[in-house]
């Protein structure tokens, strides 16, 4: 018998953990041993409209239905009440829904589905929690954690989120890395050195370090080098305050530095990047930094341990609170000088990824952990 799986999404298209939903959910789609169906909670991202339409037209053997929040879209002082909103309608939608259709299993990534746990539960639905990110924040309240000990599993995308959710609820944490598509970029050549940091815009992502390691540049080398540097900060605009003290400085300082909102085809911009830089204080999976490992992307990544758990060398590591660090590992990129052999270099990270994080592991092991359930 066809199993009936429930998936609830903010939208199809905000940032990382969003990719990693529809990779899951495509796994699932060639499958006669399951169906989709997708509740999105938000209207999608400004900008994305017709990429979720396309997406959804795409995919006719996955259920769509969205309803009309919009969390993602209102400004920071509004949003607390758009989600008190969004959660009163997707309890309604889920009871309504529930009636007339069975579900075996449920899975979400959010505080606000957290909250309809005991009704998933009164339904007999198997409930799973899919951490997309450390874990702290989901074990930051003892409701939160009561709420998540009521789930049926918990799933995470790295070590260092399992490890915490265990020690904080002593549960049994399942941990699925996730998935890169095997699909090298073309590298095109350009006349620039271009750096991209691919995240959305918010201080827990720490764009600001990059910022102030461009202007530490200044002094290091000649003005005509310094010129040729163009950076691209690729990301959804999650904090506003964040954002104009980004661009305020950046005007201010006459930066080469370009800020560009969510970019659905990311690797149109891969075809002409350097150095990827990834600056976050927390990640879950650092999925950029696993992309510029496929395109053999030289990058600088935080040293926290999500990041620390991917890195071959800890030479491309740097304090996410020192901006001379990062822009003397710049420089290092710049001139050649961060490893003695590039290719090699290229050829282990490639090689590690595909051991790791393959779209065929990921598919696997979501296949089997629904089908056991």
């Amino acid at each position: 018998m066809r199993k009936e799986l429930l998936f609830i999404m903010p939208a199809l298209f905000i940032g990382g953990a969003e990719k990693q939903y529809r990779y899951i959910m495509e796994s699932f789609s060639s499958s006669e041993c399951f169906h989709v169906t997708v509740l999105l909670l938000n209207r999608p991202l400004i900008g994305q409209e017709e990429t979720t339409k396309k997406f959804i037209q795409d995919h006719k053997e996955i259920t769509f239905y969205q309803l009309k929040g919009n969390v993602i879209n209102v400004k920071r002082i509004w949003r607390n009440i758009e989600k008190i909103k969004v959660l009163f309608k997707q309890y309604f939608w889920v009871k309504h829904y529930m009636k007339k259709h069975h579900i075996n299993a449920v899975m979400f990534s959010y505080v606000t589905q957290l909250m309809l746990v005991p009704l998933f539960k009164s339904k007999g639905l198997k409930v799973i929690f899919n951490e997309r990110n450390t874990g702290r924040q989901i074990c930051d309240r003892k409701f939160k954690i009561s709420l998540l000990r009521r789930c049926d599993r918990v799933i995470c995308n790295s070590r260092y989120a399992a490890d915490y959710i265990h020690e904080k609820t002593l549960l049994n944490v399942t941990v699925f890395n996730n998935g890169i598509k095997n699909n090298k970029v073309q590298r095109i050549d350009h006349k620039y050195y271009n750096i991209i940091v691919p995240a959305r815009i918010n201080r827990i992502k720490n764009q600001m370090v990059v910022i102030d390691a461009l202007l530490l540049l200044k002094a290091m080398i000649p003005f005509a080098e310094y010129q040729d540097i163009r950076c691209i900060l690729a990301g959804g605009i999650q904090d506003e305050n964040y954002y104009y003290d980004i661009k305020d400085k950046i005007k201010k300082n006459k930066l080469n530095v370009t800020v560009t909102g969510f970019i659905s085809n990311i690797n149109s911009i891969y075809e002409t990047t350097d150095l990827l830089i990834l600056p976050s204080f927390e990640e879950g999976t650092p999925n950029v930094l696993l992309e510029a490992y496929m395109n053999s992307i030289p990058a600088l990544v935080s040293d926290i341990p999500m990041n620390r758990d991917c890195c071959l060398t800890g030479d491309i590591l740097f304090n996410p609170c020192s901006p001379d660090e990062l822009a003397r590992k710049i420089l290092l990129w710049m001139n050649d000088k961060m490893t003695d052999d590039i290719s090699l270099y290229n050829q282990m990270n490639y090689n590690y990824l595909i051991n790791n994080y393959s779209m065929d592991i990921l598919k696997e092991k979501y296949l089997d952990f629904f089908s056991r359930i």
